[in-house]
């Protein structure tokens, strides 16, 4: 038998002990390594088993927040299990605040985290040990296979610990209460920080669960002096729309909403009576027109309280410059659509008005709100940021440093289930502003907000500028040159 033959003859020989190994490993993981622990006033059950490499902090019944913050095959999960509410009211009191809190819950989990992983070694070893010696007959075998299970879970521990990187808890994923989710997620003065120490990121968690489970009627919100602005699109006639979006305004203390636009459906004047819904929100409205929106809807809007119309001009609101044009596009009838290449080049043809209204203004606006993001792609690199609805997907992209941010369909896409285009997530924009050094308001960070109408889950996450778009700035692109004309044939006077 040649060498590779007999090569071939052992790995194929050694494969299934390291995959039953392997598998006793994660088996036992997932059923016995998880463990509760007192830290400070509360009680933590702390889990480790194979997966994505993912972190996961649970406050049950509140929510959970999730973190890409390792590269490893293991996942971690937190899920505080009990509060000694008595206790952490006292130790916010009298113990040094959140910072006394934070200490104690530090000291803990130092204490802890060790024990932890040697547990998580030695079950992850007997595990495969256990499995390789019930399935397999051979000596051999079983000993392979209880030393690849093994050496999997440290090698999968070890790579957890040096890739661990606390920094991606600042822009986390959460799941769970709306009411409660700004208490949670923490305002973004404390997300914009560089964080360098374990510590400072605890100090953070802490917070969160403090505020939440503690002080959420003493405190409402605690934000910091950022501008919040609620960005929503496409709510097609949908009541739950307005009623998710309104929830979502008074949760997140916003200081005024943008609409941009298709908020009816059928282009018909009975769909104005959706508009009674505005005065809810008890806030700066702005809207612009989308493409299923008629004139004499967005009359309808003008005549609302607190509602500004952008159609073709530039508005102040809550110290935000806003630049808005409504859609030229308007279907009418539903059953005669224009086909799509007819629609992107009508909707294009307001490129050089916007570019035109923009260039004439004292100094760019904030954001440029329109319906469909490709009305104001010629506005690239003249503006910060343009703000759009349309294609019921939440987007980012920059370019020439103008950030294009798209939401999703804030009514589910459809004014009932049975429409076609329904049955969509309900989505929404927290766009976060602060004053830039020459007085304009610079986008800093944005949440995603989407809520599932059928089972109620909803799901916010963070994004923050610097970290995600590299601190764009706008930069004109160069102007195309024409090229030089070529003349053939006999040569005249110069």
């Amino acid at each position: 038998m040649s060498r590779s033959a007999r090569l071939r003859t052992v790995a194929v020989a050694a494969a299934l002990p390291v995959l039953v190994g392997v598998a006793g490993a994660a088996i036992a993981l997932r059923a016995f390594a998880a463990d509760t622990v007192p830290m400070g006033p509360f009680d933590v059950r702390l889990a480790a088993s194979f997966g994505a490499g993912d972190t996961t902090i649970a406050l049950p019944p509140l929510g959970r927040l999730e973190a890409d913050t390792h590269f490893s095959p293991i996942d971690l999960r937190a899920t505080l299990e009990e509060v000694d509410i008595t206790s952490l009211q006292d130790s916010l009191r009298t113990g040094g605040g959140l910072d006394g809190v934070a200490e104690t819950v530090e000291l803990a989990a130092y204490d802890r985290l060790p024990w932890f992983t040697l547990r998580v070694l030695v079950i992850g070893g007997l595990g495969s040990a256990l499995a390789a010696a019930t399935i397999l007959r051979r000596r051999r075998a079983i000993e392979i296979g209880a030393a690849a299970g093994f050496l999997a879970v440290v090698t999968a521990v070890g790579f957890t610990a040096v890739t661990f990187d606390a920094r991606a808890l600042l822009a986390p994923a959460y799941t769970g209460t709306l009411s409660l989710a700004p208490e949670l997620f923490g305002p973004v003065e404390a997300t914009l920080q560089r964080v360098d120490h374990f510590r400072n990121e605890l100090r953070q968690l802490v917070a969160g669960a403090s505020r939440a489970y503690a002080a959420v009627e003493a405190n409402p919100l605690g934000a910091g002096d950022e501008l919040r602005v609620l960005h929503i699109s496409d709510i097609h006639l949908s009541t739950l729309g307005y009623d998710f979006a309104i929830e979502v305004a008074r949760s997140f203390d916003v200081d005024l909403v943008i609409d941009t636009g298709d908020t009816s459906s059928f282009g018909t004047e009975a769909e104005s009576l959706i508009l009674s819904a505005v005065p809810r929100f008890g806030r700066p409205y702005v809207y612009v027109r989308g493409n299923h929106d008629s004139i004499g809807f967005q009359r309808a809007v003008e005549a609302i309280d607190l509602a500004t119309v952008l159609d073709g001009r530039v508005a102040t609101v809550e110290g935000l410059d806003i630049y808005g044009l409504g859609d030229p596009y308007f279907v009418g009838r539903r059953g005669t659509p224009l086909p799509d290449d007819a629609v992107a080049e009508l909707v294009r043809s307001v490129q050089p008005r916007i570019r035109s209204d923009v260039a004439a203004l004292a100094r760019p606006p904030d954001v440029v709100a329109v319906h469909d993001q490709r009305m104001a792609e010629g506005v690239a690199g003249h503006v910060p940021l343009v703000i759009s609805g349309h294609f019921h997907v939440a987007t980012a992209a920059v370019s020439e440093g103008t950030i294009f941010l798209k939401v999703g369909t804030t009514g589910g896409a459809g004014p009932t289930a049975v429409t076609a285009e329904g049955d969509q997530p309900l989505s929404a924009q927290i766009l976060y502003f602060r004053p830039s050094g020459d007085g304009d308001q610079r986008l800093v960070a944005w949440d995603l907000i989407t809520q599932a109408p059928d089972t109620g889950t909803l799901e916010i996450r963070r994004h923050l500028v610097d970290a995600e778009l590299g601190s764009p700035v706008p930069s004109p692109p160069a102007p195309t040159r024409p090229e030089p004309t070529v003349t053939t044939g006999v040569a005249g006077p110069s």
